[in-house]
């Protein structure tokens, strides 16, 4: 039974039935609504949205133009008509199959329909281009949006693979191909390298989607990620003296760089990174192990350790360093005078973003403070104030001045009394 239902000449029959019985019942009246209209045994009607065949040698040529569907107006017997709605087994279509390369204005045909009913077609006829077809084959270009990222992280590179397409369509459209992207989409916040498959689009200058056939439609994109670093030049700076008052002649480490990871913001402040030496356990010269913090926004750290090697000036005893405090008469000048030693001078108005400093920048020296014995006594080496100003300074050697102050009532002088300071210019 349900064979018999699905068969196309019980539609068919069925059909013919059903006009056969509205002929016959309404033969005498007449109707009208938006798409029929019957007087007497006549009847017209507007079928909607009738698929167009283009007849055309589709392997060598393109066809622009066509429009998909088209209304047609049938009039004539009022069976034929509703039963010619109700089966659908007309054709309207475009016969191309003489027509050059060009522009034709060319009438749709049908056939399908009785001879006793009139047919319309809604447009008539058609502008249409004809085009030579072309395949030509593309590079991809892989499209990714890096503020779909997750923060601190950077695009490294991408690639397709295949990384060419074959394009076809008609030549003045191929003609017109500026881009031929892989376009990644969706929502990633990726924090580590991947593999995803992008639509292939090709677009005109001005970024239009073009009509044609891409093979293949998707290929596959590798996106490699990586965080956002920074390498800058370390600077070793002395924290607190020996136990035994030596003085530190140098601080050495086998790496002058490290590199940084964290966000781009926070990381374009950052041009130096300072590292203090805890000498305070040392008697002689040795190596000093010093844990490295995090500076602000930084997450990681190429290295979270660092062995410095300190050098020892040991020929000065305890006995010498107590020197420093004592206070020696000036016969004179009838005033007093105070010998301190390992004065750090400090390094400054450097442009950090031109230079960087190509050595050990800590420097100290020796400094001799006269004035009245009694504000001599509290005078300590925290109280004077060095530095020498690198505003001015060139790549190589610069020999500073070293200029300061102490406290009020007191003079003040260094020995030496410059430093040499070696600079290094960024590139």
């Amino acid at each position: 039974m349900d064979k018999l239902i699905d068969s196309p000449w019980f539609v068919r029959i069925t059909a013919l039935a059903l006009t056969l019985l509205i002929f016959f019942t309404v033969k005498s009246e007449t109707s009208t609504d938006n798409n029929t209209t019957t007087t007497s045994d006549r009847q017209s009607e507007i079928i909607h949205d009738v698929p167009v065949k283009v007849l055309y040698d589709n392997e060598n040529l393109i066809v622009s133009g066509v429009p998909q569907t088209v209304d047609v107006s049938i009039e004539g017997p009022y069976a034929l008509v509703l039963s010619k709605k109700a089966i659908k087994d007309y054709q309207v279509y475009l016969d191309l199959s003489k027509a050059t390369i060009g522009k034709h204005k060319v009438k749709f045909k049908y056939k399908g329909f009785s001879d006793k009913l009139k047919v319309r077609i809604e447009p008539e006829a058609v502008n249409v281009s004809i085009e030579e077809k072309v395949t030509r084959t593309f590079k991809v270009e892989p499209d990714f949006n890096e503020s779909q990222l997750a923060s601190n992280y950077f695009v490294k590179s991408m690639y397709a693979n295949p990384n060419e397409v074959t394009v076809t369509g008609a030549k003045s459209v191929v003609d017109s191909i500026v881009y031929v992207k892989a376009m990644l989409s969706g929502q990633f916040s990726a924090t580590q390298s991947f593999t995803k498959e992008a639509e292939v689009k090709v677009l005109d200058r001005d970024m239009n989607k073009l009509d044609v056939t891409v093979k293949p439609a998707t290929v596959p994109v590798k996106v490699d990620i990586g965080e956002y670093n920074k390498e800058v030049p370390i600077s070793l700076n002395v924290k607190d003296s020996p136990k035994n008052g030596s003085k530190v002649k140098s601080l050495n480490t086998d790496i002058n760089y490290i590199t940084l990871f964290g966000s781009k913001k926070d990381l374009e402040k950052i041009t130096t990174f300072p590292v203090d030496v805890d000498v305070t356990k040392l008697k002689k010269s040795g190596d000093v192990i010093v844990n490295l913090p995090k500076p602000t926004g930084v997450t990681k750290l190429s290295v979270n350790q660092l062995k410095v090697h300190v050098s020892l000036d040991e020929s000065i005893t305890t006995d010498q360093q107590k020197g420093e405090n004592t206070i020696e008469q000036d016969e004179t000048s009838n005033t007093s005078i105070k010998t301190l030693e390992n004065v750090k001078v400090q390094i400054r108005n450097l442009d950090t973003k031109q230079y960087t400093i190509d050595e050990n920048a800590d420097h100290y020296v020796s400094v001799v403070i006269t004035g009245d014995q009694q504000k001599l006594s509290n005078v300590k080496k925290s109280d004077i104030q060095l530095y020498v100003d690198a505003d001015n300074v060139t790549e190589g050697v610069n020999t500073l001045k070293i200029v300061g102050s102490s406290p009020s009532g007191t003079t003040w002088k260094a020995t030496p009394s410059t430093i040499k300071l070696k600079v290094k210019q960024l590139s």
